[in-house]
């Protein structure tokens, strides 16, 4: 149900202490879809350093930090995180990055 309109909405409005999390494998497929080959990999590393960070706080100073990476080649990447980081950081929130509430992919196992 990833980027189902409405939805966090919907469920929130039932279930107000529930939190919703984004598949980060979405997430990185639609950032990724108009990268370049040559930039791919190193872009990638990069990412890897803020969803397989080991706390939100972490996580968002890796993000920041990849935002002045490549904000100026790929704007659009860092908005898009910063802009969902409320239903992409849900896993932070759980010990062992929500694999207790989500066992099975685990914040989509860290990729």
């Amino acid at each position: 149900m990833d980027g189902l309109t409405g939805f966090p909405q919907a469920i929130g409005a039932v279930y107000p202490k529930t939190g919703i999390q984004q598949r980060i494998i979405h997430q990185i497929r639609d950032s990724t879809k108009f990268v370049s080959y040559k930039d791919i990999k190193n872009l990638m590393a990069d990412l890897k350093l803020v969803y397989a960070a080991p706390t939100e706080g972490t996580a968002l100073q890796e993000l920041e930090l990849f935002g002045e990476k490549w904000d100026s080649k790929y704007p659009k990447i860092y908005k898009s995180w910063h802009d969902n980081w409320a239903t992409l950081s849900t896993c932070f929130k759980y010990p062992e990055g929500g694999k207790a509430a989500y066992p099975h992919n685990q914040c989509d196992r860290r990729l």
